[in-house]
């Protein structure tokens, strides 16, 4: 099945000019876009930047049989099937000299709309499957032409059948096709525009004599990345409800909310509602589901904690998590033999002990530089790192003499946003290792860091902060080890900071050219833990989160960056005593550079490294190799990034014998 993303490079208004603007600006080998001939009807032009940097332009003919580009080559049915064809027989399409042209990176054309009717570049069979699992007559959907581009079609279900009308653009204007209509046909600045006329009046649209009403939007939740600003300030709009006027946010929530009430039927529930269970539940209706639990191994004491496996995947990388409870009193051991079990080397807190003078969670660490056991296994708090402003509480009521052995640690938890520790595991067979833990202080239970239904870029700025951090140490694809997420029920924030990550980590991977679904994510990861994401205001932060990832950080994104390799050159060691960890921690380095930063990589980026001067996690800022430059240690020249390529490449058995 053909991807939205690999049939989102034709550009409806495009002349040669704007076309070679964009290809140059993106910076790409191999990107390519098509667009409408000016000179020649029913033809089109492919338009390639090369390796070497110039924009080949190859002209596409339609005729009767399908699409071709002349000369005895071969003849596609859709222009899709033609583009996909060249993209994976590299080789087959060459230019005028015989030099290969090799299609790599789409440069995707803007939407027509962002209401939800619009599903993109989708296939007959997909627009089948969909419009079927509606009941109503008169559900319709808005796609891209597969025959024509640039025109697109609206499908409608009836009674037996989907009838399909095709809406044309043309200077501007957009109408239905006038095929088998006597009636005079109405033009309209916009798609939304032509759409909404015939669902406000009524109206009878069709073809061949045959007419149909449009009743309901069959809707689509996918938007590119790039686009996730016009999506939330969509869906930021109020609209009338049963329950008064609600936002976009809050309706896609319940209607999500309502699918999850049949789904969730599917899952049982049957070793949490057992008597001898019962007691290591946080609260009685939130339950694991039986097929992804986790099961306690080894252990004398029970095989049952609240928690489960969550599981997301993109693109080739996967991130595993187990969403759980926070700890209660009598599950703190049950809960570190589950790390140990797993091998866990990042838990994310996002939970106070005490909130609004209620236990939200049961403290399962020592106090900093102590250690403590918890059934067999000893833990240390070797560090702890405060992070961010100090918290403005407004709730002047709140009474710390409830709970006098807790008050010190409530105002001590005010004077940052969230706290790292660094905590060292010990097990009953000797084996050790360190554990990151992070704890998010600035988020209250069932609800959401933003102050109101408000972006707060204060609070948005920090909460980034935060996952960026736990990005840079725990790589996605990288960490096999689960990552433990919990809050108090292990539902609600865990819910959103797990669709969060997952959502970061993916563009991280991919660029901003992505398809991003948030709603079949959450029900992807609800299907796995019951209730992950719990209110409205939890839901609408996953998009602000994106939303403001994407424009803060423009440089993690750029689609030239994505194809970078960088080479360090050498790295500077001065004062440091080898030992078996710090060797060890070099080789990860390695490793995690190698992963991570080289695949798929043409480009090329070199940077060094002073360890007395930069403290880990190591970040790169990759760059195009012009644009890099160098100044040794001992003088003040600047030296170009390809001469210092030069350099490596003649001096490399020298370098590689001073870096041994």
């Amino acid at each position: 099945m053909t991807s939205r993303l690999a049939r989102g490079f034709f550009h409806r208004d495009l002349s040669v000019l704007d076309a070679e603007k964009l290809l140059q600006e993106k910076n790409i080998p191999g990107s390519f876009l098509v667009r409408p001939s000016r000179s020649k009807p029913d033809a089109y032009v492919l338009s390639v930047r090369q390796t070497d940097g110039e924009i080949t332009h190859i002209r596409i003919q339609r005729t009767n049989e399908g699409f071709e580009l002349g000369q005895k080559q071969e003849c596609f049915s859709t222009l899709y099937d033609m583009i996909n064809h060249y993209r994976r027989n590299v080789g087959d399409l060459r230019d005028n000299n015989n030099q290969i042209i090799e299609l790599t990176t789409p440069i995707l054309a803007k939407m027509p709309t962002f209401e939800k009717y619009y599903h993109g570049s989708i296939s007959h069979p997909q627009v089948m499957s969909l419009l079927n699992k509606y009941g109503q007559n008169g559900t319709f959907l808005v796609r891209d032409s597969e025959t024509t581009p640039g025109d697109y079609v609206i499908c409608v279900k009836t009674s037996d059948n989907i009838a399909n009308i095709k809406i044309k653009y043309s200077n501007g204007q957009w109408f239905l096709d006038g095929k088998g209509r006597q009636e005079q046909i109405d033009h309209f600045k916009s798609l939304d525009d032509l759409i909404h006329f015939y669902l406000k009046h009524n109206i009878l649209v069709g073809i061949n004599g045959v007419s149909f009403r449009l009743v309901q939007p069959c809707t689509s939740n996918w938007f590119y990345a790039r686009d996730i600003h016009q999506r939330c300030e969509y869906l930021s709009k109020l609209t009338p409800s049963q329950n008064g006027q609600k936002n976009g946010f809050s309706l896609e929530f319940d209607l999500l909310n309502q699918q999850n009430e049949s789904q969730s039927l599917k899952y049982h529930k049957k070793n949490g509602e057992k008597q001898e269970n019962r007691i290591r539940n946080r609260f009685r209706n939130i339950l694991p589901y039986d097929e992804t639990r986790i099961i306690l191994k080894n252990y004398p004491i029970t095989d049952y904690m609240n928690g489960n496996r969550v599981r997301t995947h993109y693109e080739g990388i996967r991130r595993e998590y187990i969403a759980t409870q926070g700890p209660l009193p009598v599950t703190v051991n049950d809960f570190w033999h589950m790390v140990q079990q797993e091998l866990v080397k990042c838990i994310i807190m996002i939970t106070r002990e005490i909130e609004g003078m209620k236990n939200k969670c049961a403290r399962y660490w020592p106090d900093l530089h102590t250690a403590k056991k918890y059934g067999t296994i000893t833990v240390e708090n070797i560090n702890e790192s405060n992070y961010g402003p100090p918290q403005i509480w407004h709730n002047t009521s709140r009474t710390y003499h409830a709970f006098p052995s807790s008050s010190q640690q409530l105002l001590k938890d005010d004077d940052c946003c969230y706290r790292v520790r660094t905590l060292r595991i010990t097990t009953e067979d000797r084996r050790t290792w360190d554990i990151f833990h992070w704890q998010y202080l600035a988020w209250g239970d069932h609800d959401s860091p933003l102050a109101s239904n408000q972006r707060d870029n204060t609070q948005l700025g920090i909460l980034l902060e935060f996952f960026e951090r736990i990005a840079q140490t725990h790589p996605a694809g990288l960490d096999k080890s689960p990552m433990v997420v919990h809050c108090s029920a292990g539902i609600g924030r865990s819910g959103a900071t797990i669709a969060i990550d997952t959502i970061l980590n993916k563009i991280r991977a991919n660029g901003l050219d992505i398809e991003i679904d948030i709603p079949n994510l959450v029900k992807h990861i609800r299907a796995q833990r019951s209730g992950l994401v719990q209110t409205d205001r939890q839901y609408e932060l996953i998009y602000r989160m994106v939303e403001y990832f994407v424009e803060k950080c423009p440089s993690l994104m750029l689609s030239e960056t994505q194809r970078i390799r960088p080479i360090v050159v050498c790295v500077i060691l001065r004062n440091i005593k080898f030992n078996s960890e710090s060797f060890n921690s070099c080789i990860t380095l390695q490793e995690k550079l190698h992963l991570t930063l080289c695949r798929n990589r043409t480009l090329v980026a070199i940077d060094t490294h002073d360890l007395d001067t930069i403290q880990p996690p190591f970040i790169y800022d990759a760059r195009s190799p012009k644009q890099i430059k160098f100044c040794s240690l001992n003088q003040q020249k600047e030296i170009q990034a390809d001469e210092m390529m030069e350099f490596y490449l003649v001096w490399f058995i020298l370098i590689t014998k001073i870096m041994l």
